[in-house]
């Protein structure tokens, strides 16, 4: 762990003061306008104080941390990496309050604590690797000369209202009226970010490590309305599957998104059959019909257990695509679904009906067949995944070719999206 002096002198460095002493001096800042004539130089200074600095420290350390998760009995902080850079000038802090529950969730530049410990990171990191004059982040040495227009009369310059600046990345911050164990405020952490992408469109990443998050080469994309995302998430998502809804929204990729997509539809095949499997038997050893001592009785039980178990090898549709129908069957209103999909494409309903996926062959979707429909949607999803994951020669026109297929793949993109998002929702806990 870095020292205090380590640490201060860090901020010392930030904040261009580079010959910081080991005392117990306050840090005086000067900001320059560097493009001002030596006789027309303007300046602002603050300063930091030791006393403050070494209690600023001394709560970081005494703070529970897991790689980038920095988190007490009653708080929990994580970096996000929102992945585009622009929403970072976006009206800070986006708040929602669980009153109910006494969560509180903070999505904004990160506090002065959470800033703090990142540097302290560093600190640690350049220790271990002996390295005192380089690995430090550029972003951190930058000119000043755009910090002033962040003082005002309500909030001068000073360490707490520049230093989340500097560090230029966002936070989600989640509190508690009550302590909770860190497995706990992952839950919300991720219901928050299922919730935060759902309504968004946007992906909510959070950094692997230190160095990934201060060297950062994303692009940018367009705004998000905010002012959908200031109520609380009343449920608790599955974690796994929110991670491959994420993988799906953070790339640009049709054949990675469509099987991301399908992965959270794949994780319910085993759960959902096995239910179904047992509410079947049940049914029918319960059936006034059903005798164990009729011979022809048990054999007929046999018989469906086993065709229902069992797996065709030449076509590949044994249980997989039964399952699928299950989860569909037991996740996804029909209804909900086609409003869902118009909310992302007005044309979708329509061309689903119409069209085949000519690369695979998989079937339309007769949408007023209440009896059929689950069974066309699960063989349109089915086919065209597995046209993404086989790439046999013998099968070419049912393989997908990359470039040459994209733009048609793309076309089912609403589908699976739609689906793997009320299987997500339908399947979760509420709060």
């Amino acid at each position: 762990m870095a020292t205090y002096y380590e640490f201060k002198k860090i901020i010392g460095r930030v904040f261009g003061c580079g010959n910081i002493e080991e005392n117990d001096d306050d840090i005086a800042v000067v900001i320059q306008n560097r493009y001002s004539s030596r006789e027309e130089t303007t300046m602002s200074d603050f300063t930091i104080s030791n006393i403050e600095l070494q209690e600023l420290y001394n709560n970081v350390v005494s703070t529970s941390s897991e790689n980038l998760e920095f988190f007490s009995g009653n708080s929990y902080e994580i970096a996000i990496d929102l992945d585009y850079p622009l929403l970072r000038g976006e009206p800070y802090p986006v708040i929602a309050d669980d009153t109910t529950n006494g969560i509180k969730y903070t999505f904004s530049f990160p506090s002065i604590e959470y800033c703090a410990f990142l540097l302290i990171n560093i600190a640690d990191i350049r220790n271990r690797q002996g390295n005192q004059r380089g690995l430090f982040p550029m972003r951190l040495l930058r000119p000043f000369d755009n910090l002033r227009r962040y003082g005002n009369d309500e909030e001068p310059l000073s360490l707490q209202s520049l230093l989340p600046r500097m560090i230029g990345e966002l936070s989600l911050k989640i509190e508690s009226a009550e302590c909770k164990p860190l497995e706990t405020f992952r839950k919300y952490k991720t219901s928050f970010a299922f919730q935060f992408m759902y309504r968004s469109g946007f992906a909510l990443i959070e950094f692997s490590d230190i160095e990934e998050m201060f060297h950062l080469n994303r692009t940018t994309r367009g705004r998000i309305n905010f002012e959908q995302l200031d109520s609380p998430p009343l449920r608790e998502y599955t974690v796994d599957v929110v991670d491959y809804y994420k993988l799906a929204l953070s790339s640009n990729d049709p054949y990675i998104k469509f099987i991301s997509f399908y992965h959270v539809m794949e994780y319910f095949y085993d759960e959902v059959f096995k239910k179904k499997m047992i509410a079947d038997l049940r049914d029918k050893i319960t059936n006034p019909g059903f005798s164990y001592r009729n011979d022809d009785k048990i054999y007929e039980m046999a018989l469906f257990v086993k065709n229902r178990l069992r797996m065709n090898d030449e076509s590949g549709q044994g249980n997989e695509l039964e399952s699928l129908k299950f989860v569909l069957n037991e996740y996804v209103a029909i209804d909900e679904l086609k409003n869902r999909i118009s909310s992302m494409d007005s044309t979708a309903i329509a061309y689903y009906q119409t069209n085949k996926v000519i690369f695979c062959n998989a079937p339309a979707i007769p949408w007023t067949d209440l009896q059929g429909v689950y069974t066309q949607i699960a063989r349109r999803i089915y086919f065209t995944r597995n046209s993404l994951v086989h790439s046999k020669s013998g099968k070419n026109q049912e393989r997908y070719k990359p470039y040459k297929d994209e733009r048609q793949l793309q076309k089912e993109i609403p589908l699976v999206k739609a689906v793997a998002e009320l299987i997500i929702i339908n399947s979760s806990l509420i709060i």
